[in-house]
């Protein structure tokens, strides 16, 4: 499978070029995160020292999660991949970022990769995220610092001993649904965004406001295009033989290959809500332009009338009307009685609004 660049680990949506863009520097800082679970005490997090006292750990408790961050040394990689027993191929698999969601499965070990996408209101980024489980430990790669799975460890920590049975499988089912937990929350800010691009189009519609549409039309599709494989994923892990995934953490796998469709379904129905702002940028600015040929065809209207009296009275020949000592002020009160007259039953018509 192609891996990408480092610098690909978290990609943004850019507005002017509408594409996906790689936003890391060369060199993040790195961290790790150890959590580990014991029965009738709960969900805990703890210091990571070395492999070798991971390895102490777990002849006592039921499994770990290692969480790695930012730019991890070939020297850690190297550990890791003696402690977990990993090909090559295996190590850069976890290692580096994927263009595309990914599941392969081994015979010590299973590994899929997951794109999560991060949305601010001024943000719009896709950060790729890596996992391994084996039967004890469960192994997860990201490459910012954004600590893309906080929210989980800590609701998972405030549970305690209550957290019963618990297995390295059904903590991979936590993380993959706060996964697409966090498509759900792009969807409900990108929602927000097409309703604002909305009241603007009907307000004035103009370039901007098109160069919007294309915009959010060009993200929900890029970010659908994320979501789909998932489903495929997912499938992979519920069907799978592996005596690593247990009949409870198949069970919210089920769950979780539920929701997906769930999700996909949603990004269709907000994918055509994008389509359709276009028809509203269409009306708008239809509406734009009959009110501006009405406000021209009001103003050419008013100026009929003078211009008929002043090209009868402008006639080179002998008029009556010429001879009257206040003539003048007669065509002049002529032209804006009639005019006058021409825009009150305009308005009382209801052909003009003001």
């Amino acid at each position: 499978m192609k891996v990408l660049d480092f610098q690909h680990g978290r990609i943004v949506f850019s507005r002017q070029s509408l594409k996906m863009e790689p936003s890391l520097p060369d060199k993040v800082q790195a961290g790790a995160q150890y959590f580990h679970f014991e029965e009738g005490v709960g969900f805990l997090e703890a210091g990571f020292f070395d492999f070798d006292a991971l390895a102490k750990d777990l002849e006592r408790k039921e499994f770990a999660w290692l969480h790695l961050s930012g730019s991890v040394s070939d020297e850690f990689f190297g550990h890791l991949k003696r402690f977990a027993d990993m090909s090559d191929e295996q190590l850069k698999m976890l290692k580096f970022p994927h263009g595309k969601p990914a599941y392969e499965e081994y015979s010590n070990g299973i590994f899929w990769s997951m794109q999560r996408p991060f949305v601010t209101e001024s943000t719009d980024a896709i950060e790729n995220v890596n996992f391994y489980m084996t039967e004890k430990v469960l192994f997860t790669r990201q490459f910012s610092q954004d600590a893309a799975f906080n929210l989980v460890s800590h609701r998972m920590m405030a549970k305690g001993h209550t957290l019963t049975g618990m297995s390295v499988d059904r903590l991979a089912a936590s993380l993959i649904d706060d996964v697409l937990q966090s498509y759900v929350e792009f969807l409900t800010v990108g929602g927000a965004k097409l309703e604002s691009i909305q009241n603007k189009i009907i307000r004035r519609p103009g370039s901007e406001e098109l160069h919007l549409i294309n915009s959010a039309q060009q993200m929900i599709w890029i970010f659908l295009k994320t979501v789909w494989p998932l489903e495929t994923l997912l499938q992979g892990m519920v069907r799978s033989k592996s005596h690593i995934i247990t009949d409870a953490g198949r069970d919210e796998l089920k769950f979780c290959l539920a929701e997906a469709n769930s999700v996909i379904a949603l990004f269709d129905i907000y994918r055509q809500m994008s389509y359709d702002l276009m028809d509203v940028y269409v009306s708008g600015l239809g509406l734009r332009t009959n009110k501006t040929t009405m406000i021209l065809t009001v103003i050419a209207t008013l100026f009929l009338p003078p211009s008929l009296i002043a090209g009868i009275y402008g006639m080179n020949f002998t008029i009556p009307e010429i001879h009257f000592a206040f003539g003048y002020y007669f065509a002049l009160s002529a032209m804006l009685v009639v005019s006058g007259g021409l825009l009150i039953w305009l308005k009382l018509r209801g052909y003009i609004e003001f």
